[in-house]
């Protein structure tokens, strides 16, 4: 078996995770080495049991345990007990009663030490990747899919917890058990030692060739693991979609073949790992005619006895065992280091945008943002361009704009979701690249399109990032927000569950959640994102009067279509290309009749062809300009 290829860098890295419980591991190696010891005690025990106890007054009171070659001195049981004990048959069973109470609470203590190491290692690799993940920056988010980073996170890492935990015990036990027994066998007959021995090559060359396809071929079996969770994350958020289409049988049949392709994946590695145990029968089945064969020479001759030679044959399936285990055990640290080659590519991965050396910690937003020729690309496409304009504290800018104008863009880059790629942006006159995440993101509160909510209660998705907020607090954020008299009909309150993404409460009143959130969180600077393009007019009138409310006192950059939140903005830019096309108020705008007066233009004419009567269109909706 070629070591290099057993230790590898990736499978070192593995057991790196091993090296905090260092402690814990001696102990659990010490206690299975006594595992180990024992059960070549209870091999050597074979030659008393047949020799001694079955024939009684042959060879005397005493019980002869073994001949050390190298010294030819005789150890006898007797050795260990008191000269008031000399029954054979006693001597034996006492002796068998205490090394098999040894054995068990050693096996036990040093199993469960061996399994927390595993599992606690396990448990950091986990901790380790999810830390990674969400330290990610956006662009993360948008190459990965979500099942492929959840497949990784929960089924890789589960590889690699069976292989630490489960199989490192496995390892540490049966190497062991394997030297005990190798030990008995060269006390035994070292000869026939020797001469059993000399075929294992022809089992541990193929095991070790099995291994590296059963690495491949488990690398390709988490990548169709993920391909599934993509599949089964997808079809249940969009399950809507899939019933409205009628595509039940579609998504059915796609999932059929990737878990058919799965399946003979892990058939390949499976057939691969299962050659270990058949090679070591056949092995058997060639060594034992040849050592029988040996062996009645040597009885005949009175060389061996029938005791020693049972026992020798018990030590060797007893050595066989281990030896079956450890292939096993081998091919399936092949599979977890195919398994976690994507984790590492995740943990290899750069954090977000770390903050800077002497980086500033800002103080409450006072003064202006500045935009100052601002340019950003992704991935050498060039998506804003020359972007200048200045946003003072307590100021509305509405951007307006077609879609893929680069609105949204724009306002990340406020936060440091994305990095400017050239110009600068300031806030209170220093560049936001000067200064620390969590400073910088503390100032800013957003409500986007799609408000995520989390599957947990009303009370902590308003508390969301909030410590040590009191109860007036957050009934004073939920009244501002609109959202304190629907939340009193939930049947726990505040403390009802809500929910994956919120989906027990309707479009509106998840929103008003959203805005109770970013109420409690009182940051200066507000981001609003398409907050009330898909509610319906009722929602749509609480939705707006909660984000008055919001919006009050606070600089706000708002991507809106609805007129009554754009017409009281103070500036309103136009975006076209990635370019401020226009900027100005509505009404000068309009006036100028230029990009952002045929954008209302368009939105207007489609208002009156789609609007069921003029007196909702005069009652509860306005008229709305395009994004």
């Amino acid at each position: 078996m070629d070591v290099a290829s057993v230790i590898s860098p990736q499978l070192r890295r593995l057991l790196s995770y091993v090296r905090p419980y260092l402690f814990r591991l001696l102990i659990g190696v010490v206690l299975l080495a006594i595992v180990a010891f024992t059960e070549g005690l209870v091999a050597l025990m074979v030659k008393p049991a047949f020799d001694q106890v079955l024939k009684p007054g042959v060879f005397g009171s005493s019980v002869p345990l073994v001949t050390l070659p190298w010294s030819g001195r005789v150890i006898y049981l007797n050795n260990f007990f008191p000269a008031s004990i000399h029954n054979v048959g006693t001597i034996f069973a006492l002796a068998f009663l205490f090394i098999g109470a040894v054995r068990s609470l050693a096996e036990y203590l040093g199993a469960t030490q061996i399994q927390y190491i595993g599992h606690a290692a396990v448990t950091d690799l986990r901790n380790a990747v999810f830390s990674r993940i969400i330290l990610q920056p956006i662009g993360f988010f948008q190459k990965n899919s979500t099942g492929r980073i959840i497949s990784a996170a929960i089924n890789d890492v589960e590889r690699t917890r069976v292989a630490l935990s489960e199989y490192l015990a496995d390892l540490f036990q049966k190497s062991f058990t394997f030297l005990a027994f190798v030990s008995v066998l060269l006390i035994l007959n070292w000869k026939m030692a020797l001469g059993a021995a000399v075929l294992l090559p022809l089992v541990l060359l193929p095991v070790n060739k099995f291994g590296r396809k059963i690495r491949r071929s488990a690398e390709n079996t988490q990548i169709r693991l993920a391909d599934l969770s993509q599949i089964l994350q997808e079809t249940t958020s969009g399950n809507r979609i899939v019933k409205a289409f009628g595509m039940e049988d579609f998504e059915i049949h796609k999932f059929a073949q990737v878990a058919k392709r799965l399946l003979k994946e892990s058939m390949r590695w499976v057939r691969a790992a299962a050659i270990t145990s058949p090679l070591m029968d056949l092995l058997g089945a060639l060594v034992i005619p040849l050592l029988l064969l040996y062996a009645r020479g040597l009885i005949s001759h009175h060389q061996m006895t029938e005791g020693q030679f049972l026992a020798f044959m018990y030590a060797m399936f007893s050595a066989y065992g281990p030896v079956k285990r450890m292939g096993y055990v081998y091919q399936q640290f092949q599979a977890a280091q195919g398994a976690s080659l994507q984790i590492f590519s995740f943990l290899d991965l750069p954090v977000e945008v770390a903050d800077a050396p002497g980086s500033h910690s800002l103080g409450r937003f006072a003064g202006e943002i500045v935009f100052e020729n601002v340019g950003f690309a992704y991935e050498s496409a060039p998506i804003l361009r020359d972007i200048s304009f200045t946003a003072r504290k307590g100021e509305v800018i509405a951007l307006v704009g077609t879609s893929g104008a680069g609105k949204t863009t724009l306002v990340n880059l406020i936060p440091r979701f994305h990095d400017v790629t050239s110009g600068s942006l300031r806030l209170d006159g220093r560049d936001v690249r000067e200064l620390s995440l969590r400073s910088l993101r503390s100032q800013i509160a957003m409500v986007t399109q799609e408000n995520i909510l989390f599957h947990d209660t009303v009370w902590n998705n308003i508390c969301y990032g909030q410590s040590n907020v009191t109860e007036a607090q957050v009934h004073a954020a939920a009244r501002a927000a609109l959202a304190a008299d629907f939340i009193a009909e939930l049947p726990q309150g505040y403390f009802t569950m809500i929910g994956e993404r919120g989906q027990r409460l309707s479009g509106g009143q998840r929103q008003r959640i959203a805005i109770a959130r970013a109420i409690l969180k009182d940051s200066p600077i507000l981001i609003l994102d398409e907050a009330t393009s898909e509610l319906d007019a009722e929602s749509e009138r609480l939705v707006q009067q909660a984000l008055a409310n919001l919006m009050t006192g606070r600089t706000s950059f708002v991507i809106a279509h609805r007129l009554s939140t754009i017409r009281r903005a103070d500036r309103i830019l136009v975006l076209d290309g990635g370019l401020i096309r226009e900027s100005g108020s509505h009404s000068d705008l309009l006036a100028r009749g230029g990009l952002y007066a045929r954008l209302c233009d368009l939105q207007f004419a489609d208002d009156e062809t789609l609007a069921p009567s003029p007196d909702q269109r005069d009652g509860l909706t306005e008229p709305s300009t395009a994004t």
